[in-house]
């Protein structure tokens, strides 16, 4: 592929002054939250009335609350009329990777339906607003590495294909109906208050319950980026409403090897258990190496990761240490 270089694009000295956040109470939407909260913004959440926003129990007083369903344009609608956001960070999703079509229609109804109610409510009411959308790594499937945002997606899963949609109506929009969006693909983001269902925080949780941890030969590599410069590639984007049309990974580019990560985990909480690598077999399909070109962000809206690793796993640990038994508490189900 043709290296392509990208000028700095002119950037405001501000981020948003009031900012509409779907998605507010996920792992990282809950993050984008709190940071937005920090900087003065007058922020607005849209959540589901049965939301229960745990995550941002130290800051949901400071948040303007909105409850609706995305799957409604009449309540995509009213909020975004009400709110009347200068931007909007749309982060709403439904998450499931699994390689089946059990859940299909939610996926549908929820990813694609709600992003296309979202975007006609804010040309409606707001077309001024920059619209940031929330697609996915997984878009890239098992595509060849390093992801760059010109190659032709490869989506593995209901859930990559759907986001692949809403990431091409959101150009759609922007090329034809005079939407200012951009879509940024977050790669594989880790830290407090993750749900122990995905890597890190199920090693972590094992290590602190002094359970089996069972794996693959750890052979894959993969990415990982800790939350916070997630985060803050969301508000660059915020700053360079010039960046509007395009699509952005945020990641760091690393590669490493899964198995790796795990040791490291370990080794930071001093071996608690023996993690037994190679106890599983590999997936049927297995994508052997999954990590970004992250040069287009890094050059339009100057943006790039500054937690390691292994700086980032011990604020992760350390949360989780912290939090134990609400942890348990609330995903007693899904614990290693």
């Amino acid at each position: 592929m043709k290296e392509v270089t990208y000028r700095p694009l002119p950037a405001r000295p501000l981020v948003p002054m009031r900012a509409l956040v779907t998605g507010a109470s996920g792992f990282i939407g809950s993050h984008l939250t709190r940071r937005l909260v920090a900087k003065g913004v007058e922020v607005h959440v849209m959540v589901r009335p049965s939301t229960d926003p745990w995550r941002l129990d130290d800051v949901w007083y400071r948040v303007h609350v909105h409850r609706g369903d995305l799957r409604s344009y009449e309540d995509v609608h009213r909020i975004v009329r009400a709110v009347r956001p200068d931007t909007i960070f749309h982060l709403g999703s439904y998450v499931n990777v699994k390689r089946s079509l059990d859940e299909v229609d939610e996926i549908d109804a929820v990813i694609i339906r709600g992003t296309m109610n979202l975007v006609r409510a804010v040309l409606s009411e707001v077309p001024e607003a920059l619209f940031i959308n929330t697609g996915t790594c997984e878009e890239y499937g098992d595509g060849p590495v390093p992801f760059h945002e010109d190659q032709l997606p490869q989506p593995v899963s209901p859930y990559s294909a759907a986001k692949t949609a809403a990431t091409f109506f959101v150009l759609m929009a922007s090329k034809t109906l005079g939407l200012r969006g951009v879509t940024v693909r977050p790669f594989l983001t880790y830290g407090p208050a993750q749900q122990p269902l995905r890597l890190i925080p199920q090693a972590i949780l094992a290590g602190l319950l002094k359970r089996e941890f069972k794996m693959t030969p750890g052979e894959q590599t993969r990415e990982f980026n800790y939350v916070s410069d997630i985060v803050e590639g969301y508000l660059q984007v915020a700053r360079h409403p010039d960046v509007a049309g395009h699509i952005l990974n945020l990641g760091n580019g690393h590669e490493i090897q899964i198995r790796e990560v795990v040791r490291l985990i370990f080794d930071l909480m001093g071996n608690p258990i023996e993690p037994q690598i190679g106890a599983l077999p590999y997936r049927p399909g297995e994508t052997w190496h999954f990590y970004s070109d992250p040069r287009k962000a890094q050059q339009l809206i100057e943006w790039h990761p500054v937690v390691s690793l292994e700086e980032g796993l011990r604020r992760t640990i350390a949360w989780y240490e912290r939090h134990l038994d609400r942890v348990v508490a609330r995903w007693k189900d899904v614990l290693p």
